[in-house]
């Protein structure tokens, strides 16, 4: 289950229902929708082509409900572990504030990250995404993303473009 940090104040919300209120308010759309569907081995380490597949299938509700919502025309996984390959280098290019043409679409399968948001007229706050938290930032939305510590995480992704997502920078 998520959690919700305000930058400034450091007040935190725990509550899903709350976490899904206040994101609201800034613009920005979260659910959770659980990974209980899964097995067990799909959801604590780094994942093969095949079983990637296999968590798009079991997901294929939400992502087509999505897709015929929001225009989306293709889904991968991408899993980031300790020994992924160029790990630091991936990284780099989501942990510098930046913004997207498109929605940054995210259901977050095992592992956990933190979006961080920059509302143009409130608090920054950081997202702590879990397994089962679904999260979805509009296009132009100023943000970053960085793994926790374990630098653990396997999510879905959604984009609108099968070139994926360009990032663009704000000093």
């Amino acid at each position: 289950m998520a959690v919700l940090t305000y930058r400034q104040s450091k007040r935190t919300v725990t509550d899903q229902r709350q976490i899904a209120a206040a994101l609201g308010t800034l613009g920005i759309t979260f659910e959770s929708w659980g990974v209980e569907r899964l097995p067990e081995q799909l959801r604590s380490r780094n994942l093969a082509d095949g079983e990637k597949a296999q968590v798009l299938e079991a997901f294929r509700p939400e992502l087509e409900r999505l897709k015929t919502r929001g225009g989306y025309v293709t889904a991968d996984v991408i899993s980031l572990y300790p020994d992924t390959p160029n790990l630091d280098t991936m990284l780099a290019k989501f942990d510098k504030k930046h913004l997207h043409e498109a929605d940054e679409v995210r259901f977050c399968v095992q592992g956990r990250g933190i979006f961080t948001l920059f509302p143009e007229t409130a608090e920054a706050v950081d997202v702590e995404l879990r397994p089962g938290d679904f999260i979805s930032v509009p296009a132009k939305y100023h943000h970053l993303f960085t793994l926790c510590d374990d630098r653990k995480m396997t999510c879905i992704r959604l984009f609108v473009d099968t070139a994926g997502w360009i990032a663009h920078y704000i000093n």
